[in-house]
């Protein structure tokens, strides 16, 4: 396999800026052959293979660094479908999600309703959920704020194409997050509801958090 010779090292920092068809032009330079739809992470990793291997040879010095490139833009998506979940406090997660160029054409032709299926576990191994509730988003939203319901342990948010005349299709499904017990005022914190907090929990944001999110949002609270 006859390698060029490249201005710039082949360092998992810059690739991670590129763009999935950027990835495909630099893989098609180095001959690789990737198939189609392949994970960009996988197409990353079959180029740092290929500089790993040219280092080993001595053919040719191509510098694998995980070095942070200052100004570096990074790009809007990776062309891929997935989501996850960040606890930003006890009683809400943070959610963000994205699409395929492919998904989100095929759902938008369809025009298939979009859902965040809510699903709360006893404990970190349960397979079967004790509690769900769904939040329909549109295609053009990538992220929003849900409010947890007290006394949850395990959270996990499913990605959703619901359907009328089929089962829901599961796009994509998060990592399970823990649920920090121990305080009922936060447990049973909702919208509307007069709080009575310390002030330490007070420069949290709780209040604020919850009124902006009644007044924002399209969740239901019960």
């Amino acid at each position: 396999m006859q390698i060029k010779n490249k201005k710039n090292p082949l360092d998992r920092t810059n690739l991670e800026t590129y763009t999935t068809s950027q990835l495909l032009e630099l893989a098609d330079e180095y001959g690789i052959d990737i198939p189609e739809e392949l994970n960009r992470r996988f197409i990353i990793g079959e180029l740092l293979e290929v500089a790993k291997e040219l280092d080993e040879d001595k053919k040719e010095t191509i510098v694998i660094t995980d070095s942070v490139v200052e100004n570096a833009e990074l790009p809007e998506g990776y062309n891929e479908t997935m989501i996850d979940v960040i606890l930003r406090n006890p009683i809400s997660l943070y959610v963000y999600w994205d699409f395929s160029d492919i998904k989100l054409r095929e759902l938008s032709e369809n025009q298939a309703p979009v859902e965040l299926k809510v699903c709360f576990f006893e404990d970190a191994e349960s397979e079967q959920s004790t509690d769900t509730f769904n939040i329909q988003i549109d295609l053009e939203s990538k992220n929003q704020y849900i409010i947890i319901p007290g006394g949850k342990k395990y959270v996990r948010v499913d990605l959703l194409c619901a359907s009328e005349n089929e089962r829901d299709s599961i796009l994509a499904v998060s990592r399970r997050v823990a649920i920090p017990q121990g305080n009922e005022t936060l447990l049973n914190a909702r919208p509307g509801m007069d709080l009575k907090m310390n002030e330490i929990m007070k420069l949290s944001g709780t209040q604020e958090l919850l009124k902006d999110h009644f007044n924002s949002h399209r969740q239901s609270f019960y």
